[in-house]
């Protein structure tokens, strides 16, 4: 698959055709916020470097938030169009779905006295510690992952 790089800005003459500024204060105040916009697209340029395939960059000609009953026909429009290229809808991908649906695993701050906690579609609860069995199974997968060169490590292994 070729990648696509978009241009960033609009020209001052072209200002008008960015949508997007009416929601500039809400995309500063609001960072995890998502917007569904509707856009048209064209040819900005196309990078050729010696031996790669090229790389379009596609600049917005106009871009529009889609607000009430536009949001729900632009997000219909959406999920069919990705449905034609073999993805789920929008709202089944990881990035839609609410925080408390998933468990977060991943190495936690340690704070003396805080006991630890999991998040999880049945709410925060206590995690016992890893039995014996759960260690070994771990350190059963780890062993099985295939090493990989490291990018940062000349000659190095990512184990």
């Amino acid at each position: 698959m070729t990648a696509v790089k978009l241009k960033g800005t609009f020209s001052k003459t072209e200002r008008d055709s960015n949508g997007l500024e009416g929601i500039s204060h809400d995309l500063v105040k609001n960072e995890f916020s998502r917007y569904l916009v509707v856009g048209m697209v064209e040819q900005h340029k196309v990078t050729k470097e010696p031996g790669e395939a090229p790389i379009p960059t596609a600049r917005f000609v106009a871009i529009e938030v889609a607000r009430g009953d536009d949001e729900e026909v632009a997000r219909a429009l959406l999920d069919r169009a990705r449905k034609g290229r073999g993805l789920g809808n929008i709202a089944d991908t990881l990035f839609t779905a609410a925080r408390e649906d998933f468990d977060f695993d991943g190495p936690q701050p340690e704070i003396e006295g805080q006991q630890e906690l999991r998040l999880g579609a049945d709410g925060e609860h206590e995690v016992p510690p890893p039995s014996g069995e759960e260690l070994m199974a771990e350190r059963a997968e780890a062993k099985a992952v295939k090493p990989t060169t490291d990018p940062f490590t000349p000659g190095g292994d990512a184990a």
